[in-house]
């Protein structure tokens, strides 16, 4: 089997192909991402400093749940396909190593705090200095601009400032935070958008730009609804439990055995007669329904609970009414219909060994994705991209590692 280089650089046929990227993200909302354009046929190489490697490395779960710098699921999820080189970037003779990555790359993209590159040198105005095509991709949580411009942040807050804790949770308790980061889920979209738009410009026009992108803003775009409903009614959405205007039922209910539970909705009145039949009680429904949402919510899970979830759903199915089990992790690498579609990828890694990936959950006719291989250790490509990239030779290499800059 190829090497992941020749992989990369000969025997990708995405839709991406031929695109070359210096990828200086970390976390989680820069790399998913750049992640879009490895899994698609692009080159990435994936910078880290070894004194300061990418954060995600340092959170688990980690494989045999023993902690490494490459024993990260969350970090391997996000990093398909992609080629991966460690240099000290705290080390200003740094960019006699990075200068010519620049060169080489259409795209560099980063999701540090704003003024981390321009401290490295690397701010646009000096990347179009050494590559006036470049498309410089800058995602931060609170954008370039603006007095919180440099303050550090994570995904808890800027979800938070976008909206999304003050909307989740129950009315008459605090605000519920979300397993997770939507800012890091929400805003690749937005950034990779972006992106493609800016390089089909450079198609036309042969000019590189910077993009910049504030992930608060791109999470705020959830709530425009309910930001118009204000605007116009001057009624202010919060916090509203499970409840959903318009509809008869809906919420999540318990099912047998531990953490089984089940969303059911019915928005009509043949979807809720479907569910009283299925459920097998239409007077004790009727009654409750007569007695406001939190009556019927009530008789709902008395009923839902001693029944199997899956199957319980099968016939709310069959009924014509919208139902899905809350699926765990373990259900979901199992799933029917997210294998029958080829979500997950089998991928083989050096330290932790097969693991499914996720795929991307679009489908190309012409150009299919494809996740060529795993993660990259640390620094695992690095003299492979030193010298068939960059051009570098083993003396050179001999002698950045004895000044520090290469581990």
């Amino acid at each position: 089997m190829s090497d992941a280089l020749t992989q990369v650089t000969t025997e990708a046929s995405g839709i991406f192909a031929g695109l070359k990227v210096a990828d200086f993200t970390w976390a989680a909302a820069g790399p998913i991402a750049t992640k879009q354009l490895s899994d698609n046929g692009a080159t990435v190489i994936k910078v880290e400093s070894f004194k300061h490697p990418d954060s995600i490395r340092l959170g688990g779960p980690f494989i045999d749940d023993k902690p490494g710098i490459n024993r990260s699921g969350f970090f391997a999820d996000f990093h398909s396909s992609k080629l991966g080189i460690s240099v000290d970037m705290s080390n200003p003779d740094a960019l006699e190593i990075i200068r010519p990555l620049i060169e080489w790359a259409d795209v560099v993209a980063e999701s540090f705090r704003p003024g981390v590159m321009k401290k490295w040198g690397l701010d646009y105005e000096s990347l179009r200095a050494i590559n006036p095509r470049i498309v410089m991709l800058s995602s931060s949580l609170y954008g370039a601009d603006g007095p919180w411009a440099r303050h550090p942040g994570y995904g808890a807050q800027g979800q938070a400032l976008a909206g999304i804790h003050g909307m989740t949770g129950w009315p008459d308790r605090p605000p519920a935070m979300p397993k997770g980061a939507y800012s890091d889920s929400v805003s690749p979209r937005y950034a990779l958008s972006a992106l493609v738009a800016a390089l089909i410009h450079r198609e036309k026009t042969g000019e590189g730009q910077h993009v910049e992108l504030s992930q608060i803003e791109a999470t705020a775009q959830l709530l425009a609804p309910d930001l118009l409903a204000y605007q116009v009614t001057g009624v202010e959405s919060t916090r509203a439990g499970d409840a959903k205007p318009g509809s008869i039922l809906h919420g999540v209910f318990p099912c047998e055995g531990e953490e089984r539970w089940i969303a059911i909705e019915a928005v009509t009145e043949a979807q809720f007669e479907a569910l009283a039949k299925v459920l097998g009680d239409d007077g004790a429904l009727a009654q409750a329904r007569s007695d406001g949402r939190e009556a019927l919510n009530e008789a709902v899970a008395t009923l839902t609970l001693p029944k199997d979830a899956f199957a319980l759903m099968a016939e709310c199915r069959a009924a014509g009414v919208p139902a899905g089990v809350a699926n765990k992790a373990s259900d979901l690498l199992e799933d029917e219909v997210l294998n029958a579609h080829g979500h997950f990828w089998p991928l083989d890694h050096a330290e932790m060994g097969r693991l499914n990936y996720n795929g991307p959950a679009y489908r190309f006719e012409k150009t299919p994705s494809a996740l060529r291989f795993a993660s990259p250790r640390l620094g695992e490509h690095t003299e492979a991209v030193m010298t068939r990239v960059l051009g570098f030779g083993a003396e050179d290499i001999a002698r950045f590692k004895a000044e520090g800059l290469l581990q």
